[in-house]
């Protein structure tokens, strides 16, 4: 086999090539290698030395703010979107700011974090205490430290996955503005349908080893969103767009003019071009309308990239295997059948078939148990498949239940904070 490859003429030639330009080649090659390893280098360092702080957030019993007031603080978040110069990303190695939003149920009750970086600590308490005035915010540590530190392990069994689009990110997801009754002002809290009531409902119902935690690594997102979204807006309507002809293409509308020149017959003019009815939304479906409108809706919102993921862990004897399709129904809420929704991204659920069954399944427990508790997902060592989400699309999945989720297991603070007499001494 050797010597018949060592025999071809062409094989020799490459070869011959290589060695004759290597001066060309080699240093191009190394310089990509030394870029990627200092890019990976910096980054790193620049991750090791951030401090990050799990902040619980309590309400009252009687807080009556809709999620509305969540995708305020979430468009406050969003000006944390700094690329940063030259200097600090491939010297200093920054990277844009990311947090964390999680929801964690077990015996003690469900509970609400946001894991962010010390530095903007401040400006995360800020913007939640803006709207929600009589909350508790703390400095917790970390729950998954609670948990044995590496899983599989004997005596606990461990399932979960990431979340994923049915649709491009463009497409919205049932919203909370969905859920609030027909014909009733949103300001009548008690006659809302909150969309997380189920999910907290079912984080309550947990007891003894069981834990269930769902995580949204998020951070802001760029512009290309909104472009798909214009691109499936325009193929919706009806409007053709232009794209790069590829060059075989020009090649043989060459080929077909000269030939056409030949046979005698005249090519077109450039300028004439078939004219097509503009007719705005006559003649489509009104659920082809609807989509339309949805997806200009939502392209007006503040953008963010979405990383989902949720873990659901307990000893062999309280392991409930019905928490898996439990957790997968909450989220089924949120879809539309003409818009986007929700489903499990099959390369990292903890579900294996076929062969090496074994080996597979503990590499996938482990990477979703070591990603969750890292909130690795924009970087190494665990990334994951983002998606993007606008602000009210991502404060429809994260906020704080209002009066009309009355989960007892739901931990709230029993009375209001007042606010100081203006006569105390400094």
């Amino acid at each position: 086999m050797v010597g018949t490859l060592f025999d071809n003429p062409i094989f020799l030639g490459g070869l011959f090539l290589l060695a004759r330009t290597w001066s060309i080649w080699l240093p191009v090659a190394l310089f990509f290698i030394f870029w990627s390893t200092w890019t990976g280098y910096v980054r790193s360092y620049f991750m090791a030395r951030t401090k990050w702080v799990l902040l619980e957030i309590k309400v009252p019993r009687e807080q009556t703010k809709s999620p509305k007031a969540m995708e305020s603080i979430l468009a406050g978040i969003n000006g944390t979107n700094r690329l940063g110069n030259m200097r600090e990303r491939y010297w200093n190695g920054w990277l844009t700011p990311w947090f964390s939003l999680e929801i964690t149920g077990d015996a003690t009750g469900v509970h609400f974090y946001v894991r962010t970086t010390e530095f903007l600590k401040r400006m995360i308490e800020s913007q939640i205490y803006a709207q929600y005035p009589a909350c508790e915010i703390k400095v917790v540590e970390d729950y998954t430290k609670a948990t044995p530190p590496v899983m599989p392990t004997v005596g606990w069994t461990i399932w979960g996955s990431e979340y994923i689009h049915t649709k491009p990110d463009a497409y919205p997801i049932r919203t909370y503005e969905d859920f609030e009754l027909v014909g009733i002002s949103s300001k009548e809290e008690d006659t809302k349908i909150d969309p997380l009531s189920s999910l907290i409902e079912f984080f309550g119902t947990f007891k003894a080893s069981e834990r269930m935690w769902l995580q949204m690594i998020v951070r802001p997102a760029g512009e290309n969103w909104i472009k798909e979204g214009q691109t499936i807006v325009d193929k919706l309507g009806g409007k053709k767009t232009e794209g790069h002809k590829p060059l075989l293409g020009k090649v043989v509308g060459v080929i077909d003019d000269i030939i056409g020149g030949v046979a005698g017959s005249a090519p077109p003019e450039k300028n004439q071009k078939r004219e097509s009815l503009n007719v705005g939304f006559f003649g489509l479906s009104p659920g082809m309308i609807q989509s339309i409108k949805a997806l200009e809706l939502n392209m007006q919102k503040i953008g963010f990239e979405v990383g989902i993921r949720w873990t659901y862990l307990a000893k062999n004897e309280d392991y409930n295997a019905l928490a898996i399709p439990a957790i997968n129904g909450i989220f089924k809420q949120f879809a539309s059948p003409n818009l986007n929704g929700f489903k499990l991204n099959k390369k990292v659920t903890t579900s294996i078939d076929y062969i090496f069954r074994k080996t597979r399944l503990t590499y996938r427990q482990k990477r979703i148990y070591n990603a969750y508790r890292w909130r690795s997902f924009f970087h190494p060592p665990y990334r994951g498949k983002t998606i993007v989400l606008s602000s009210s699309e991502l404060a429809t999945i994260y906020h704080f239940p209002g009066m009309v989720v009355g989960a007892p297991a739901m931990e709230r603070i029993d009375a209001k904070r007042g606010a100081p007499p203006t006569n105390l001494p400094i």
